[in-house]
């Protein structure tokens, strides 16, 4: 038996199917749009105590987000006397960092001042990797750290190379004493040895503790990397910075932010990506349980312990600083004492007991002092090299007296005048 429609029918139903396969095809289209987040940290410096808050941050954006990737770009340690002068140094941090799911890491430079048996303790700790493709330690009591890491979230592989700083003398700023058997290559060295890393993933991201400014050059010389996410410069970009179209961020210091990147695929391939430094150091409901394992590292008696008692408020660093070139020259038999501004910690010294963890917190990197025998010359030599080195800023706290720099038209130091 045939059955004849009318034309008209016909039509209405070809037009139904075709609107039906057009839908299908739109459905089967969005299953291909795929977004991943990754929140930064950068230049933690011991912090614990924001770490409530960064869970709190965390645990939102994971609400609102399905596929989130918690990294950090290095220097987790040094800053904090709970962290630091812990039983088993640096553990405080790494066991935290644990509990809100950091997924990779890299080196910073401050991660190696415990030596390399602590570090080494302190990875193996940690449920993440920590990469670093710049570092040649297989020799060394740290032995061997992996390159790069690639995470595969929701089909998409995202590939994380690390790379850490290193000066004038090859190596990064820490005590070389901590380095044995340790070499590192520059970082530009290396980017030939991983261009090819960008065809096993479909977004290539440097995890570095460069520097926002060698950032820039790694961005100009490895065009193949999507993404730079940096630290050690404590810059702090609220808007990312793009440098031959690499995306950069970094969030400062201490966690009063972290870094909020965006990344949108279609079809496996990025298509969008966006980056954002978020203020978390004003969010004041905090989980709770973290809150608790913070106060528990934060309230270890010895920490407690009064030493001293101040019969003034100290209301700025440098003058806290004086303090501590003060101390140096009546423990020595020495005409003057120096210390760097970026070794003092405190910006303000109340009145009343000073404790253990106050002291610490002064100077928390446990620096020796060391004796020279210096000219008027040699002394003003120092001086000038590290106002002229550091952006010329005046960078040396000193003791006794004062002294003024002498500058030219350009701001570069040329003269010092010392002044009892």
């Amino acid at each position: 038996m045939n059955l004849m429609l009318p034309l008209s029918v016909f039509s209405k139903l070809q037009m139904y199917m075709t609107l039906l396969w057009i839908m299908f095809l739109s459905g089967c289209q969005n299953t291909e749009e795929k977004e991943i987040v990754i929140i930064s940290t950068n230049d933690i410096h011991g912090r614990i105590e924001q770490f409530s808050k960064l869970a709190t941050f965390v645990k939102r954006i994971k609400e609102e987000h399905p596929n989130v990737i918690l990294v950090d770009a290095g220097d987790r340690f040094t800053g904090n006397p709970y962290v630091d002068h812990a039983k088993e140094k640096g553990f405080p941090i790494i066991s935290l960092m644990n509990d809100l799911g950091y997924e990779v890491g890299t080196l910073g430079n401050h991660e190696f001042d415990f030596g390399q048996k602590i570090l080494r303790a302190r990875i193996n700790d940690a449920t993440f990797p920590i990469v670093c493709a710049n570092i040649n330690s297989s020799r060394g009591e740290l032995d061997s750290i992996p390159p790069y890491y690639i995470i595969k979230k929701d089909g998409i592989r995202l590939g994380f190379l690390g790379l850490v700083q290193t000066g004038a003398d090859h190596i990064p700023s820490v005590n070389p004493e901590q380095l044995k058997d340790i070499t590192f290559d520059h970082y530009l060295d290396k980017v030939a040895d991983y261009r090819s890393l960008k065809q096993q993933c479909d977004v290539l991201i440097g995890l570095t503790h460069l520097g926002v400014d060698e950032d820039s050059t790694l961005a100009t010389r490895m065009p193949e990397l999507d993404i730079i996410i940096g630290g050690h410069s404590h810059t702090l970009l609220k808007t990312p910075k793009e440098v031959n179209n690499v995306m950069i961020g970094q969030t400062g210091l201490k966690l009063q932010y972290a870094g909020l990147t965006i990344l949108k695929f279609t079809k496996g391939k990025l298509t969008e990506r966006s980056y954002q430094s978020c203020l978390i150091d004003t969010i004041t409901r905090v989980d709770s349980c973290i809150t608790r394992k913070v106060n528990y590292f934060m309230e270890q008696p010895e920490f407690k312990e009064v030493i001293g008692i101040s019969s003034l408020p100290f209301k700025s660093q440098e003058s806290i600083g004086n303090i501590v070139t003060d101390a140096m020259l009546r423990s020595t038999v020495s005409d003057f004492a120096f210390y760097n501004q970026g070794g003092i910690r405190l910006s303000a010294l109340p009145q009343g007991d000073i404790t253990l963890e106050t002291l610490l917190s002064i100077e928390p990197f446990g620096n020796h002092i060391v004796l020279h025998d210096l000219s008027l010359s040699d002394i003003k030599a120092l001086i000038l090299n590290r106002f002229n080195q550091d952006g010329h800023v005046i960078d040396l706290y000193v003791s006794p007296g004062s002294y003024t720099i002498i500058q030219d038209q350009q701001g570069k130091g040329t003269d010092v005048i010392l002044k009892d």
